[in-house]
Order: C-alpha cells, then structure tokens, then sequence
C-alpha cells in the first residue's frame, strides 16, 4: 500500500506540468504572429495529418518508455509496413485491408522475438532493437527494390481519402485513441501496471504483477502499431519507399521525453506523446516557413532531443 501511495504521487508530480501544452501554445502563437499563413485551416489540419500518422508508431512505443524500455526499431518497422503491404498486394493479390493485416501479424512475430529476448536473456532493449532495426531495414530494402516503384492500386489507397466532416479519419482516430489509452493507463487495473513495472520492476513482483510476460505484450503492440501507421504512410504515398520510417525514432523519443516520459520508466502519456509529436511536426512547419535548410532542421531537432534527454537525467537524478 505505501508503495502504491509513493507511486501515486510521484504520478501526480509529474503528470500535472502539462509543460508540452505551454509550449505548443508558445510556438502557435509565435508563428501566427510572424507567418501569415500558418493559422489557415489548411495549414493545421496538415500538421495534424502529418502528425497521426507518427502517433500510431508512439502508442507501442510510450508503453515501453513507461516500463523503463526503449523500442527503437519503431522506424524500421514502420517502413516494414509498407514493404509487407506491398509484397501482399503485388505478390499474392491480396485487397488493401488484409495486406495491413496480415503484415500488422508478421510484425506482432517480429516483435515477439525482440520482447522474448529482452526479457528471457536480461538484454538491454535498446541494444536488441537497434539489431531488430537493421534487419528491418535490410529486408525492407530487398522488398522496395524487388517491386521497382510500382504504385498501388486506387482500390488499395482510396480509403486514405476518406473525411468527416472535412477531417481524415487518422486525425480522428488519433484523438480518440489517444484519450482512450490515457484513461485506461490512468484507470485501468492492468494498464497502470506499466507504471508500477517502470519505477521497480523487482518490487512489482512482490505484487503479483508478471512484468515479463507485460513486456513482451508491450514489444507485440509497439511492432504492430508502428507497421499499421507505416502501412497507412505507404497508401498515402501510394507505394512503398525507403525512406519511410527514417530516424522515426528519434523524433518519437523526443515527443515522448517532450510530453513527461523518462527514459528511466516510471513515466508516460499516450495524449502527451501526441503533442509531443505535434510540436515536433509544428516546430518543423515553421522552419519550412523560414526557409530553413533541411539539414539544419536535423541539427535543431537532434539539439532538442540532446536538451530533453539531459534535462531527463538531471530530474531523474533529483528524485533518486
């Protein structure tokens, strides 16, 4: 009971700053007072198009951060959706929406291997996917090069045209999904869990949890997630490319870290995430609107991660 209390305040610390919606406001407002045309509607719903698409490959991922465990192979996997996507359409025929599933289920293998082998034989999770990643990578380049750009069919990628009232649904989806996740982490039984794993994974066996068989379900639904948003990429690309997915994870991890998770578990919100992920994707709109060079925007977002990483650490060392 005292360590549920513990846990339970520690939630309430850290969870009530809310410090990414400050700065999302920040940047929103900075930009429409310098660019006129950053706070038209067709502006903001791209940001936010853009931006579901990634959410998808962070679900997965926050659930892991939670536990104290980095996933990332995310990138690779998601450009995995689109290769598998393709090899089912082009290669056996298949409609659009069995594809995305049969290759949502190939990766739910993929990442029950790379769950199975943290846990059973102790491994550093960063250093397992980072292994994932690279064989994700060389098979999806075997499989894009094997189809030579061949464009999906209307019928595969129609469905990524589909609006209510004027909106996508991905924008929708998201949302809803987003709130949905938060309030079962806040409420559901086994959903807090992750944060119980995430501050002391030794003690939450004392009660009763099964932290091992948590994780490995954790790696199943990151893997799956990662490749449906990929899948979804490559119907609005209308064929599969190799550079989907590309350094993904890094702008995960620093939407993630953005939005309250530490990469020392304990901590975590699919909603945060998301904006996380929106600042990321608004920061970057308002670079293209400067003009900025495209590899500087890299040396400003790898700053950015280098900055919440280290004020992470310098939190995480406090409370220790």
């Amino acid at each position: 009971m005292k360590t549920e209390i513990t846990l339970n305040e520690k939630q309430k610390i850290n969870f009530s700053g809310w410090t990414i919606v400050f700065l999302n406001i920040a940047i929103i407002i900075f930009l429409s007072l310098t660019r006129e045309l950053f706070l038209t509607g067709d502006n903001i719903l791209s940001i936010l198009y853009d931006t579901s698409f990634n959410y998808f490959a962070a679900i997965g991922f926050t659930m892991l951060i939670i536990m104290g465990e980095l996933d990332l192979s995310i990138g690779a996997l998601y450009g995995f959706g689109g290769a598998m996507m393709a090899y089912f359409i082009f290669a056996l025929g298949l409609p659009a929406g069995i594809a995305i599933t049969f290759a949502m289920l190939t990766a739910a293998l993929i990442g029950l291997v790379t769950g199975f082998l943290v846990v059973k034989f102790r491994l550093n999770s960063m250093m397992v996917t980072i292994g994932v990643m690279m064989a994700m990578r060389g098979v999806n380049s075997i499989l894009i090069n094997k189809f030579g750009g061949r464009q999906f069919p209307l019928s595969a990628r129609a469905f990524m045209n589909v609006k209510f009232y004027g909106i996508w649904w991905t924008i929708i989806v998201m949302i809803v999904s987003a709130i949905i996740f938060d309030v079962f982490l806040y409420k559901s039984r086994h959903l807090k869990q992750l944060y119980y794993i995430g501050q002391n994974a030794n003690t939450s066996v004392l009660y009763g949890l099964n932290s091992n068989l948590i994780k490995v379900i954790c790696f199943i639904v990151s893997a799956m997630f990662s490749t449906f948003g990929g899948c979804l990429m490559s119907a609005r690309l209308a064929a599969p490319n190799i550079s989907v997915g590309l350094n993904l994870e890094m702008s995960i991890i620093t939407a993630a870290v953005l939005g309250g998770a530490s990469i020392y578990g304990g901590r975590g919100s699919t909603v945060r995430t998301m904006l996380g992920i929106l600042f990321v994707f608004i920061l970057k709109n308002g670079m293209v609107s400067y003009k900025v060079d495209s590899f500087l925007q890299y040396v400003v977002t790898g700053a950015i991660l280098i900055l919440v990483i280290l004020i992470d650490v310098r939190l995480n060392q406090k409370r220790t």
